[in-house]
């Protein structure tokens, strides 16, 4: 069977897999899934020519897939033949060690808390790798329902009720950070000192726009990449945008809407092409 993206899922989770898989075949991009294409004549070179064959890995990550033996053989395949590795996270876990070292620069996207928004996304990055542009991403709501019913519970912000203690505290902190911490913590690119920080996020409904400053912008700044992860009060990651550097304009990192006003902190990483970290910011919302 040729296909252009394969789909590694622990059993536990198949059903979630093949919802996913026929969202996928619903925009045109063909899957190899282990629940519908694996061969048991030679188990081995089946799994390997189907992950070597393909154009983008796509793991299902899940508190099941996380320490099985066979994920991490498929993890480990895709990785060392330089196959591009995406990750759809439906549990709201971390990264287990034994993958960590593999997949801790990779891009993982949630399923929450906008099911339909982040499958769109991971849609949209799939095409892109396999080189299938999509004008208008198709989603089906008999897959949604599928992947709905699996999304971890929000917590509810019991926080609240300290913030007229936390608010002081966190200006107080992100002070120390950025004219204390961040001058002694810059790196030297390859263009000299280079670093950003955020200065101050203005917040309207599920908007955010993340203002920031730059030190020493070098003259190529397109060779270098900012990440911005959006988490609520119980450290759930639930939104992130990568970009380069180019796109810091009139001092603001980014603009973009989140689809969610439950955001508390952002983290900022700038790195280089060789993913040299130059800057490492948490950053309180007021």
């Amino acid at each position: 069977m040729v296909h252009d993206a394969y789909i590694c899922y622990d059993e536990k989770d198949q059903q979630i897999s093949e919802a996913i898989c026929d969202v996928f075949e619903q925009n045109n991009i063909r899957t190899w899934i282990k629940s519908r294409d694996f061969s048991s004549d030679d188990p081995v070179d089946n799994i390997t020519n189907a992950i070597s064959d393909s154009k983008c890995f796509i793991l299902i990550y899940s508190k099941n897939s996380k320490d099985t033996n066979y994920v991490i053989t498929e993890v480990d395949i895709a990785f060392s033949r330089d196959i591009p590795i995406l990750i759809f996270s439906i549990d709201d876990i971390r990264i287990g060690k034994n993958l960590q070292f593999i997949l801790d620069r990779k891009k993982m996207i949630y399923s929450f808390p906008d099911t339909k928004h982040q499958l769109e996304i991971l849609i949209k990055d799939t095409s892109e790798f396999v080189k299938k542009p999509i004008n208008k991403i198709k989603t089906n709501s008999k897959s949604l329902s599928v992947l709905e019913k699996v999304n971890p519970k929000r917590k509810e912000n019991i926080a609240k009720k300290y913030l007229k203690i936390a608010v002081p505290v966190a200006v107080i902190l992100i002070l120390v950070y950025l004219f204390a911490v961040l001058p002694m913590g810059q790196n030297s690119s390859e263009d000299g000192i280079f670093s950003m920080n955020i200065t101050g996020v203005d917040a309207s409904g599920s908007r955010y726009v993340v203002h920031g400053e730059s030190l020493n912008m070098p003259a190529n700044p397109e060779k270098y990449f900012m990440n911005i992860k959006f988490f609520d009060a119980n450290e759930n990651m639930l939104f992130e945008v990568n970009s380069t550097a180019d796109e810091f304009k009139s001092g603001v990192i980014c603009d973009c809407d989140v689809h969610t006003n439950n955001i508390t902190h952002i983290e900022f990483k700038l790195m280089d092409i060789n993913n040299k970290l130059l800057s490492n910011q948490s950053y309180t919302i007021k």
